[in-house]
């Protein structure tokens, strides 16, 4: 079976014999698990803090708020496929399920080949979803940001840092601001790897940065805050003697 190694994914499940069988299976497909949340709440701080792919979602979650709250939320806020796991296979929760758009649905007990399918599936609906949704298109030296129906070039080299509002992201460059319909991390994926989070609210063009201060990052005059789970990742992107 093709590995995935570059793909990130969450579990939200709240058997946890359950969720560490579906995390080895994963492991031995490739993919990259980034956690295991048992409830909505428990699975925020992944959502904000992590860079995820596709999220694992089973409907039946034993908390107040269910997995299709959870999944409806995920749609609205953060943009990432969801796939569902349940054992239900009633006609009431599959259409209650769909009004969570997932790009999934996999019935318990599954086998390898249903988990692994489902998620290409899942991945390769999406991707075709943002293209005919997006406001942002780039090649290599240039992205064209769709501003007011119009679409505007940009150099890449013109942008200086990006900033997280809800769902849009705010593109800063040396002459104009512009927002974008898209999610900071969906943004950062088209720029490239000479771009690094350095918050869950903003990112910085790594050739932009003039200091670095405890738990500062300085842009000539403007400062951005420097959390410390994207710290390390930032120190080994920059050139150090």
């Amino acid at each position: 079976m093709t590995t995935e190694t570059d793909k990130n994914l969450l579990i939200v499940e709240d058997e946890y014999s359950i969720a560490m069988d579906i995390e080895l299976r994963l492991q031995k497909m490739g993919y990259n698990i980034v956690g295991i949340a048992t409830n909505y709440n428990d699975s925020l701080p992944f959502l904000l803090e992590e860079n995820i792919d596709i999220v694992l979602l089973d409907i039946n979650l034993k908390s107040e708020k269910t997995g299709i709250d959870l999944g409806k939320l995920i749609l609205k806020k953060f943009n990432i496929p969801v796939v569902f796991i349940t054992a239900y296979t009633d006609s009431k929760t599959f259409s209650d399920a769909l009004e969570a758009n997932p790009m999934g649905f996999i019935t318990k007990p599954f086998k390898d080949a249903d988990l692994h399918n489902n998620i290409q599936l899942a991945f390769n609906k999406f991707t075709k979803f943002n293209e005919t949704n997006d406001d942002f298109k780039t090649d290599k030296q240039n992205i064209f940001i769709k501003d007011k129906g119009i679409y505007q070039q940009v150099n890449i080299i013109e942008i200086i840092w990006l900033e997280a509002m809800d769902n849009y992201t705010i593109v800063h460059t040396n002459s104009n601001n512009f927002v974008v319909h898209a999610f900071l991390k969906d943004v950062l994926k088209k720029l490239g790897a000479h771009f690094i989070r350095i918050h869950r609210s903003h990112a910085v063009a790594l050739s932009k940065i003039t200091t670095i201060e405890d738990n500062v990052v300085y842009i000539g005059k403007t400062f951005l805050i420097l959390s410390q789970n994207y710290r390390n990742d930032l120190l080994e992107k920059m050139k150090i003697l």
